[in-house]
């Protein structure tokens, strides 16, 4: 005999669709799910989309094991065992039952589909976080409305045995379909048993919910006396809310005028960088220059030097030329005061013919001599002329030395600046 579970779920495919459009616990949003032989197909489960019939048997007796009503549980980032997927949850009880998962496995999220689909089958309430089974009263009704039936039933069951025995000259298959409908008969005559003895459960419970709705009644009261005194706390809160709206109108108003007051500060710094730009290029245009000063002027330095070296030694060939213009007039004059004694000697002597060529030679001499100290001069005229054009070089030196001090010193007034 097929469980009553799935029999009702086919029922239910059998009457709106197959596949169905089954909604989810808002109702705002569906899936689809198709019935097959072996479960039902769903297309919200990507990588399992199977659910097996067992799954919502066993679904069913969780909800019945922990009194009608059991936590759903949570698969996502959870594995089995922990607090929010223990085997108490609808999701851990499936997942142990029906897959074989063990404590610390990863379990795939199936109680979304299987949830909607016993709350489209009338058979649970699907409710946020929890699912439990229909009223205590549906199910009266439903087991109610079995036992009128079945009456009947066995009435026409009856009526089919009284005509059974009246036609006694029937084939023998009459006789083995009544043994047939006989034994259908005795199951559904055990079920409504059960059902009864279910019901009689059912009244025990419907007395303890009562006993539990009186004191909700009476939490319900206490938390009516807790609710008026949360109203007003509420209304004084709206007043506190008004009065921060108007501070915070106020607070947006000077925001506006900060905002005007920093537009206008932003549009001054704008101005004032552009400004800089200009200026630091400037700057930058004063720094190339400068130092193309200073590289002139280091070249200058070096021709300076160079020069102050060859200005030196010019001096000092300069003097040895002097020293050599005092020995040769030194000379001279000895050579003169020889000419001078010559002469002499040469009145006194002017008839002796030796006298007079060492008298030509002396002169000769002589010659050479003043020959040598006009090239000495000339030689020291020279001198004396690079030397001047030298004191000229280094006067024009200095005053380049000082046009570049006074461009460092503008420079370092634009720095400051």
């Amino acid at each position: 005999m097929e469980d009553p579970v799935i029999s009702k779920i086919k029922s239910q495919f059998d009457k709106k669709g197959n596949p169905a459009k089954i909604p989810l616990m808002s109702g705002k949003k569906f899936f689809e799910a198709r019935s097959e032989t072996d479960g039902v197909y769903v297309d919200n489960l990507k990588k399992e989309p199977f659910l097996p019939w067992e799954i919502f048997t066993e679904a069913v007796n969780c909800i019945k094991e922990y009194g009608g009503k059991v936590k759903k549980g949570n698969a996502t980032n959870s594995r089995l065992g922990d607090p929010n997927l223990g085997l108490d949850t609808l999701e851990g009880y499936i997942a142990s039952k029906v897959y074989g998962c063990k404590i610390g496995d990863p379990v795939l999220k199936r109680v979304t589909p299987v949830a909607s689909v016993l709350a489209w089958a009338e058979i649970c309430e699907n409710a946020r976080g929890q699912i439990g089974l229909l009223s205590e009263e549906k199910e009266l009704h439903t087991s109610e409305s079995k036992k009128e039936t079945s009456p009947a039933f066995t009435v026409e069951e009856n009526k089919e045995g009284s005509a059974m025995d009246s036609v006694y000259s029937q084939p023998d298959s009459k006789l083995t379909e009544m043994s047939k409908l006989e034994a259908e008969l005795e199951e559904k005559i055990q079920k409504i048993k059960e059902l009864d003895q279910q019901a009689a459960g059912r009244e025990d419970e419907i007395e303890r919910l009562k006993t539990e709705l009186g004191a909700r009644e009476k939490t319900l009261f206490d938390n009516d006396s807790e609710f008026q005194a949360f109203q007003e706390k509420f209304k004084e809160k709206s007043e506190e809310a008004q009065r921060l709206e108007s501070r915070i109108i106020e607070t947006e108003n000077g925001i506006k005028d900060l905002t005007e007051e920093l537009s206008e500060k932003v549009e001054n710094i704008k101005i004032l960088t552009e400004e800089l730009s200009a200026k630091e290029r400037e700057v930058g245009e004063l720094d190339e220059s400068i130092s193309i000063k200073d590289k002139d002027l280091k070249t200058l330095a070096e021709e300076v030097i160079t020069r102050v070296g060859e200005m030196k030694k010019i001096e000092e060939k300069l003097t040895l030329k002097e020293r050599k213009i005092n020995t040769l007039e030194t000379m001279l004059t000895t050579a003169e005061e020889k000419v001078t004694t010559l002469e002499k000697q040469l009145s006194a002597f002017e008839g002796e013919e030796k006298l007079a060529v060492q008298l030509r030679e002396k002169e000769e001499f002589i010659k050479q001599l003043k020959g040598t100290l006009a090239s000495k001069e000339e030689a020291f005229s020279r001198v004396s002329e690079e030397n001047r054009k030298y004191k000229m070089q280094q006067k024009l030196a200095s005053e380049g030395l000082r046009q570049i001090e006074e461009q460092k010193a503008s420079k370092k007034w634009w720095k400051r600046l």
